[in-house]
């Protein structure tokens, strides 16, 4: 009872309206183009994305994903299995004579590789909602000089620069422009493209970096090229927030995956020393990136735009 002697209104009398909840975590017949998607948060997301219904292009270099050993046996997980091949196998498709999952052999680099991934995600599937811009490099970290210690700038080899901003913002750019162009090009999904008075045409998600935030010795270059992905994200989310493209990033901390193979090989000290860096007391993992990634492209990030999501255990908040 209230003071005033009336009955207190209970959480069941007032139910959440369905215009509100929506289906956030569906992703069902949309399709998706994930660059770097054999490997890393790539292959992570790739197979969110799937669970949640999706159609899923996984463009990279190789359908196979990279040798780590090390970061294997850290996570106990399939690191040889091609993507598709796991999607396919366990979230078949329901339409009949297409794939779950395709793969397609793309330099991020190169532009007329990157419009050559999404012609073919519209041939192979008649459309494309989302892309998600991951395909990147640690070159600091894997270059064969690389030892264990930072490099500071006076040190490093421009070609770490240009190979860095080649692949995590050059590709960003291209598959943004390339992405985008197809979103106007086509009708907004019939399902997800119309919510209320909103028109929602497409769904581009950069992958950043904690590091687009704030600075770290011996990474220059890669800190340079987040930066850079931070503020790509929030220009084309002005450019293209009247045609209803959503345009975000995700800031993720340091995740064990691939790129940081090569760090955990040089030193049996990474995996306790990265840990402590983060409130959390753990490095993140693959899928903690790729739900985040998930909730992006859904109903439930109906109004987001220019702007990132952080996973990153509290890293930032120090």
């Amino acid at each position: 009872m209230a003071q005033n002697g009336t009955s207190q209104p209970q959480p069941s009398q007032f139910p959440m309206p369905n215009s509100l909840m929506g289906n956030i975590s569906s992703l069902h017949d949309r399709v998706a183009l994930i660059t770097g998607g054999s490997s890393g948060l790539g292959r992570a997301i790739a197979q969110a994305y799937a669970s949640a219904g999706a159609y899923i292009i996984s463009a990279d270099l190789s359908p196979t994903p990279p040798a780590a050993p090390t970061i294997s046996a850290k996570t106990n997980e399939d690191f040889t299995t091609p993507t598709i091949d796991l999607i396919n196998k366990h979230f078949p498709s329901t339409k009949t004579g297409v794939d779950r999952a395709s793969y397609i052999h793309c330099d991020v680099t190169d532009e007329q590789s990157v419009k050559s991934a999404v012609q073919f995600a519209v041939q192979k599937y008649g459309r494309l909602d989302i892309i998600v811009n991951n395909a990147g490099i640690s070159a600091e970290s894997s270059s064969p000089r690389y030892n264990g210690t930072f490099t500071r700038i006076h040190e490093t080899d421009v070609s770490i620069l240009d190979r860095t901003l080649a692949v995590n913002v050059r590709g960003v750019w291209l598959g943004t422009k390339h992405a985008v162009a197809q979103f106007l090009a086509q009708e907004p999904h019939p399902v997800f493209g119309r919510s209320g008075s909103d028109v929602h045409r497409g769904w581009v998600i950069n992958l950043a970096s904690i590091l687009g935030s704030v600075g770290l010795p011996g990474a220059s270059s890669y800190v340079t090229s987040k930066g850079a992905v931070m503020q790509l994200t929030k220009a084309t989310a002005l450019e293209y927030a009247k045609d209803g493209i959503h345009v975000n990033a995700l800031q993720p901390g340091f995740t064990d995956t691939h790129m940081l193979e090569a760090m955990y090989a040089r030193s049996e000290n990474t995996g306790q020393t990265l840990s402590a860096l983060h409130p959390w007391g753990r490095t993140g993992r693959a899928e903690d990136i790729a739900r985040a990634a998930v909730f992006l492209a859904g109903e439930g990030a109906g109004w987001i735009t220019g702007t990132s999501i952080v996973v990153d255990g509290g890293y930032l908040a120090q």
